[in-house]
């Protein structure tokens, strides 16, 4: 019996929950960056369970979960599970990772939400303090539904409302946040190359020590959190907060570039 967990992470929450969730599985796998198959035509699955652990963006799942979900090809029938880290509420994020499951013929098993600190919106201190203790016991707890197979239901509305909210919240928050047309850095940038890589869509270029956006920015916002000297600039709301990234997760941990390399399971 194998596992394979797939992630996606800016601050290093979902990664340290994905890290957490591997130890308490009974089926022993791997832990992957999805970002690893944004490249690739198809994704293969011959495990006997499949993770998904992921932020909400915006009331819903990030747009690179949801290509790589299209991407997927089955060999097993898996049972499969997700973990939405969220701030705030995860609106429809579960529901519809479900219906991109469904178009290939498979469905949720079981789906969960975890809060953690958040990356956008502010946490107050004593919330995140609280939110970083109380994560690990939430996970055992979501392991022993995963141990024993179980479903259990969606708590979220599948609305109209919701996706209007959702549809509102990603058009005004990427303005706010940041987009590939408002990031910038500001002359504390010592061009150590940080915000290049933990950027898991290879993104940033350093161009003369100095990084350099693409357009395919997922609005992770790890460029902004991760960068030692605060230098990493979006709109106007993101850059009034303090930074942030999970305090049990190093830059080694995030960097994209070293899971390539040691990648034996890149297309398995």
């Amino acid at each position: 019996m194998s596992s394979k967990i797939f992630y996606f992470s800016g601050t290093g929450n979902s990664l340290a929950v994905a890290r957490e969730l591997s130890k308490n599985l009974s089926d022993k796998g791997s832990i992957i960056p999805l970002s690893i198959y944004r490249n690739e035509e198809t994704a293969q699955i011959d495990t006997d369970v499949l993770g998904l652990v992921f932020p909400v963006h915006f009331m819903n799942i990030p747009d690179i979960v949801k290509c790589f979900i299209k991407k997927l090809t089955f060999k097993s029938n898996p049972y499969i599970f997700a973990i939405a880290t969220c701030n705030g509420t995860s609106g429809a994020s579960l529901i519809e990772l479900n219906k991109c499951l469904d178009r290939k013929g498979k469905v949720l098993s079981s789906g969960f939400v975890i809060y953690m600190p958040g990356n956008a919106l502010v946490t107050p201190d004593d919330i995140e303090i609280e939110r970083l203790k109380n994560y690990k016991p939430k996970v055992t707890e979501i392991s022993t539904t995963i141990n024993n197979r179980s479903t259990n239901k969606i708590d979220e509305k599948d609305s109209l409302k919701t996706y209007i909210l959702s549809a509102i919240c990603k058009s005004l928050g990427k303005r706010l946040y940041l987009t590939p047309k408002n990031v910038s850095y500001t002359s504390q940038c010592v061009g150590c190359g940080i915000c290049k890589k933990v950027c898991h869509l290879n993104n940033i270029e350093m161009i003369n020590k100095r990084p350099h956006w693409g357009n395919e920015c997922s609005t992770c916002l790890a460029c902004f959190h991760w960068c030692p000297k605060k230098a990493v600039k979006g709109g106007k709301m993101l850059n009034k907060r303090g930074r942030y990234h999970h305090p049990q997760i190093s830059i080694e941990d995030m960097e994209l570039k070293i899971k390539l390399e040691s990648a034996t399971w890149r297309k398995s």
